[in-house]
C-alpha cells in the first residue's frame, strides 16, 4: 500500500538558488554527523540479538531512538505553548485525551499531535517530513561478550545468553547519519527539536538493544567529553521544566544526572555489587543478602530451605525500581522454585537508570535516572510457575530504607544506587 502525503510535506519540491524549498515555502534543511560506537552493538537488526544482515545500523531505528529522545526533553510542550503544529487524529497507543499528570499536566493527545507532526505515524497522511539516512563507515566484528568482565556479560549483558552460547555483539561499528527535514512544521522550529533530540540521544542513549545499560553508546565525530555541569546546562537549554503526561519518561533541568570518574565495566561491577549487596561486599560470596524480596518470596510461597528461614524486617519488593520483570531462582533444596515480578497488566517496565560512557577508554561515564510515574498503580503482582499471584508493594517508606544497609536511608533505591558512586 502507497503511503499517503499531507500536501506539505509532501516530496515534490522547488530550488530557489541553492535552497532546497517546499511546496508550503518552508525551506529544507540537511544535517550531517559521523558517528563511532564505545561500546558493543548488541541486537538492533529484525531478528532478536541479532544485529542486522543488511545494515547494522538502521534508518527506522536511528528514527525510533530520535523520537524517544524528543519525547523525553521536549514532551512538556504537550501542557500547551505550542499550536498549529498538526498531526491530527488520536493514536490507539497513546489514546485519546490521556489525563494530566507528572510533570505539569500535559495531555497524551496532545503529546501525539506534536510528535507524529514531526516524526510521523502510521495513519492516513503519517509521512514523517524528516528524511533519515544512514551509510554504515565499519561493520565492526563479532567478539564475545566475555572479553568485557564478567558484570558487564552476566549482568548488563544477560539477555545475550542462549540456551547453548551467548549471542555475539559488534564491536567497531561507524557510520554516518543523514538528516534532512523543513525548517519549521507549523509553529515549531523543526531545527530546535531535532537539535534538542539529537543531544540527548548522543549524551544518554546510543544504537541498538541494551541502551540504557551502555550498550552501543555513541561518539560524535570531534565531540569532546562533556562534564557534569555542561550537561545540566545543556538540559536549562534544550529540556522543558514541566508539562510532561504522567508516566512518560523525561528529564528536565533538575533531573538526578552525574558524570562519576569510572569505565563502563568499573560501573558495571559497582551495580551488580549494589544490587547483589550482602556481607563481605562480594555479590558472590555467601550470605544473606541485604534485600528483602528473597525472604518476601519465601513467605509468600511458604517454602524455604532449612537454614534460610525469613527474617528480613522488610516485607517489600524495592529492586522492581530498577526494571521488571524480574525471575527470583534459588539454588538451595527446599527454597521456592522460579518467582517472576511484574506489573498487572503487562510483563515489562524500562528501568528509569541509564548509564554509558562518554570517551574513549569508555570513561567517564554519565548516570541519569529518568523522571515520570514508575508503575501504573501502587501494587505489582509476584507469579508462581504454578500460576499462583501475589499483590505485593515496592515502594519503602524512610523508616523500612534504613533497615536495609545498602540504601544508606534513602528511600528510592535508584536514587540510592547513584548517589553511592
Amino acid at each position: 500500500m502507497r503511503r499517503a502525503f499531507r500536501e506539505a510535506f509532501s516530496p515534490r519540491r522547488k530550488e530557489e538558488g541553492e535552497v532546497l524549498v517546499r511546496r508550503d515555502g518552508a525551506r529544507v534543511l540537511a544535517w550531517e554527523r559521523t558517528y563511532t560506537l564505545l561500546t558493543p552493538l548488541f541486537g538492533g537488526g529484525v531478528e532478536p540479538r541479532e544485529a542486522d544482515p543488511v545494515s547494522v545500523v538502521r534508518a527506522t531505528a536511528v528514527r525510533g531512538h530520535l523520537r524517544f529522545w524528543w519525547r523525553a526533553v521536549r514532551g512538556g510542550r504537550a501542557g500547551g505553548g505550542v499550536a498549529g503544529a498538526g498531526g491530527g487524529g488520536g493514536h490507539p497507543g497513546w489514546g485519546r485525551g490521556g489525563g494530566g499528570g507528572g510533570g505539569g499536566g500535559g495531555s497524551l493527545e496532545r503529546l501525539w499531535e506534536l510528535e507524529s507532526a514531526l516524526f510521523g505515524h502510521a495513519g492516513e497522511g503519517g509521512a514523517s517530513p524528516l528524511s533519515v539516512e544512514v551509510e554504515v563507515l565499519r561493520e565492526g566484528e563479532k567478539v564475545g561478550i566475555a572479553q568485557y568482565g564478567r558484570a558487564v556479560q552476566w549482568y548488563l549483558g544477560f539477555p545475550l545468553r542462549g540456551d547453548k552460547e551467548w549471542a555475539p555483539v559488534k564491536e567497531g561499528v561507524a557510520f554516518r547519519l543523514r538528516l534532512r527535514f523543513p525548517e519549521k512544521v507549523g509553529e515549531l522550529n523543526f531545527w530546535e527539536e531535532l537539535e534538542a533530540a539529537l543531544w540527548a540521544w548522543e549524551t544518554f542513549g546510543g544504537i541498538g538493544a541494551r541502551t540504557r545499560r551502555g550498550f552501543g553508546a555513541l561518539l560524535p565525530q570531534g565531540a569532546g567529553v562533556p562534564g557534569e555541569e555542561e550537561i545540566r546546562e545543556k538540559l536549562r537549554q534544550y529540556s522543558q521544566k514541566a508539562g510532561w503526561p504522567e508516566g512518560v519518561p523525561h528529564l528536565t533541568p533538575k533531573s538526578f544526572v552525574r558524570v562519576v570518574p569510572l569505565s563502563w565495566k568499573e560501573l558495571a561491577e559497582r551495580y551488580q555489587a549494589f544490587r547483589q549487596a550482602r556481607p563481605g561486599g562480594d555479590p558472590r560470596s555467601p550470605g544473606r543478602s541485604y534485600w528483602p524480596e528473597p525472604d518476601g518470596v519465601r513467605r509468600l510461597t511458604g517454602r524455604h530451605a532449612p537454614h534460610h528461614l525469613p527474617r528480613h524486617p522488610v516485607h517489600k519488593f524495592p529492586r522492581a525500581h530498577f526494571g521488571l520483570p524480574i525471575i527470583f531462582h534459588f539454588k538451595d533444596r527446599g527454597d521456592p522454585p522460579d518467582t517472576t515480578l511484574r506489573l498487572k497488566e503487562a510483563d515489562r517496565r524500562a528501568s528509569p537508570l541509564l548509564f554509558r560512557p562518554l570517551g574513549e577508554g569508555q570513561k567517564p561515564c554519565v548516570v541519569a535516572v529518568l523522571e515520570g510515574a514508575r508503575f501504573p498503580g501502587e501494587k505489582l503482582v509476584l507469579e508462581g510457575k504454578d500460576g499462583r499471584t501475589w499483590d505485593v508493594d515496592p515502594w519503602l517508606t524512610p523508616e523500612e530504607a534504613q533497615k536495609i544497609p545498602v540504601l544508606g536511608g534513602e528511600a528510592d533505591p535508584v536514587l540510592a544506587f547513584v548517589k553511592s558512586l
